[in-house]
């Protein structure tokens, strides 16, 4: 056959799976190695939803069981931790000693919870949340007084799940509404609001120090009141794991720098997921950091090691969910000259740049989304009172062709 013998795919998060699983769907009859530090290849965003507060099993979360895993013909190699990348010998040495050859190799290193850097970040009850052990430990939080530290979409979401689940919450972040590059300043206000409404309490500021007393941990903030609290969670969000890349010589620019198909600058070898930057006609791209663009490296990897061409993507995609409500978002909430907003029990923002949309974050109206999507990835001009009014259903506004 043409083309690579055996992929060695480093990591088995959802850009690294799907690779493996887009390689097999494309007709790929090669080996195919997954290399995953973790005891399973599993979902991460249900960590900081429901599967902090229940008592979901790492299996329930795993991408495939024992028999479909054998049906894909991947030999998955969970528990092993790649230590070295050599590009010249095509080939990455384990923890174990092994050494595997691959024509092609991936790298879907990922991320780490960034660690906190206050006093007091080392004593027990103080933790980070960003794998399937994060949150066999924070369940011991249900039911007791948790501060958050971090109103990003990690620390937004497991606010929310322990507080539903019983716990006496306080979200502290140095912003009055957190996340607003990725939701913008208008719907960040309002799922900020969220919080209050569920009896969570918000603290505009950042933590001093943690410090031990008798009836737990006492959390000191840069204004305002000490916390007394029985944990501390900590979500402030990730450092990209490229060090194996840095070392083996890769191009490495706050992530592994690669391209639209996700070639990096060693021939042979490819980057995905979370770790990793892409270069543009128009520069650096931003990290995205979500599952859904995670997943589309996947697909465009596979797509490159098989010698076709990966499809163009369209806008950016994600949702979070936080008090049985879902969120979803498309494009960059940020960008364009104009804002939106269409009035409602919750409301839907739009970002518009003229009369085209480049952007909308919507409230449990998943369908206003998936029809914002198309209008923005098909450049399909809009009017600004359209969108204001609650009566016209978005996917009016698409060509019928």
């Amino acid at each position: 056959m043409s083309g690579p013998q055996r992929v060695l795919i480093v990591g088995g998060s959802i850009a690294g799976w799907t690779t493996a699983t887009s390689l097999r769907d494309g007709g790929f009859s090669g080996e195919l190695v997954v290399i995953e530090r973790e005891p399973a290849c599993y979902d991460r965003p249900p960590l900081s939803k429901t599967a902090l507060v229940d008592d979901a099993a790492l299996d329930s979360l795993a991408y495939a069981d024992p028999a479909k895993i054998a049906e894909l013909r991947i030999d998955l190699r969970c528990g092993t931790t790649v230590t070295a990348l050599d590009v010249p010998g095509s080939s990455v040495a384990l923890d174990d000693g092994t050494r595997l050859t691959g024509e092609a190799i991936v790298l879907a290193t990922g991320a780490l919870a960034r660690p906190p850097s206050f006093p007091g970040a080392e004593l027990p009850g103080v933790g980070t949340l960003r794998n399937y052990a994060d949150v066999a430990r924070l369940r011991a939080l249900v039911g007791r007084r948790v501060a958050v530290v971090g109103g990003g979409l990690i620390g937004a979401e497991a606010a929310a799940a322990l507080r539903l689940a019983g716990s006496e919450v306080v979200l502290i972040d140095p912003n009055e509404a957190p996340a607003a590059r990725a939701f913008g300043p208008t719907m960040a206000a309002h799922l900020q609001s969220m919080h209050a409404e569920h009896g969570v309490a918000t603290r505009v500021g950042s933590v001093v120090a943690v410090t031990a007393v008798e009836d737990g941990l006492e959390v000191e903030l840069t204004a305002g009141e000490p916390v007394r609290v029985d944990g501390v969670l900590v979500g402030t969000g990730v450092v990209l794991e490229t060090d194996l890349a840095q070392r083996a010589g890769l191009e490495v620019d706050s992530g592994i720098v690669v391209d639209e198909a996700g070639r990096t600058s060693a021939r042979g070898v490819y980057a995905v997921g979370d770790a990793t930057i892409r270069r543009l006609p128009s520069g650096l791209a931003a990290p995205c950091g979500h599952w859904d663009a995670a997943r589309l490296d996947g697909v465009a990897v596979a797509a490159a090691i098989l010698g076709r061409t990966p499809d163009p993507r369209g806008a950016d995609w994600f949702w979070s969910d936080r008090y049985d409500h879902h969120v979803e978002v498309v494009g960059d909430m940020t960008a364009g000259e104009t804002e939106v907003v269409r009035a409602g029990a919750h409301p839907t923002v739009f970002r518009l740049d003229g009369d085209r949309m480049i952007a909308a974050a919507s409230v449990d109206d998943p369908m206003t989304v998936r029809a914002a999507r198309r209008l923005i990835d098909h450049a399909v001009p809009v009017n600004a009172d359209q969108l204001k009014d609650p009566g016209v259903q978005l996917r009016s506004l698409l060509p019928r062709a």
